[in-house]
């Protein structure tokens, strides 16, 4: 299941490197060097902060099953209280805002204000709306986003937004501008 999460976030950000106005990559050596720019959310969210918010520092997950993505940074982590269905992500990228927004598998957008900070919530098409909620918010490299999968049965009694949003409250700060 995991590996289908991480997959789908992937093929729904897309990449391109003809856009008109974007400023992406256009070589693997770019793309290496924007990639090596990126925040990491596994080294610059304190654990201290994880813990704070439920999630279990010794469930780290970095990348894709341990692979990285080429332009991405991605660190996923369990919830305490929903292991192993129920988990969040943060990641950072140098796609943009618009070109999330643009892929026909991102669905129910909406402009959401997190820790001060203003973003957009919404959730990937193949999942139902008690499973997926994603936070992403726009930085000078690309975006910033968090979100949460809950698959397990007990998980879905809580809105994985309404969970996600006290978890964003103390991440999204971390988040570069």
């Amino acid at each position: 299941m995991l590996t289908t999460v991480l997959c789908g976030v992937l093929a729904a950000a897309g990449c391109s490197t003809t856009e008109t106005g974007n400023a992406q990559p256009s070589t693997t050596t770019d793309q290496a060097a924007a990639t090596a720019a990126l925040w990491d959310p596994c080294s610059q969210i304190p654990d201290t902060t994880l813990t704070s918010v439920g999630l279990d520092v010794a469930s780290e997950r970095s990348g894709i099953l341990g692979a990285e993505e080429p332009g991405w940074k991605i660190c996923r982590w369990e919830d305490r209280e929903f292991p192993p269905n129920y988990s969040v992500g943060a990641y950072s990228t140098v796609h943009t805002v618009d070109e999330m927004r643009a892929k026909p598998d991102n669905i129910e957008f909406q402009n959401v204000v997190i820790a001060g900070r203003s973003g957009v919530q919404f959730r990937q098409r193949q999942y139902d709306a008690d499973e997926d909620c994603s936070f992403m918010f726009a930085t000078a490299s690309g975006f910033a986003q968090l979100d949460v999968l809950n698959t397990g049965v007990k998980a879905k009694s809580v809105p994985p937004c309404e969970r996600l949003k006290p978890i964003a409250e103390a991440i999204v700060p971390l988040f570069p501008k």
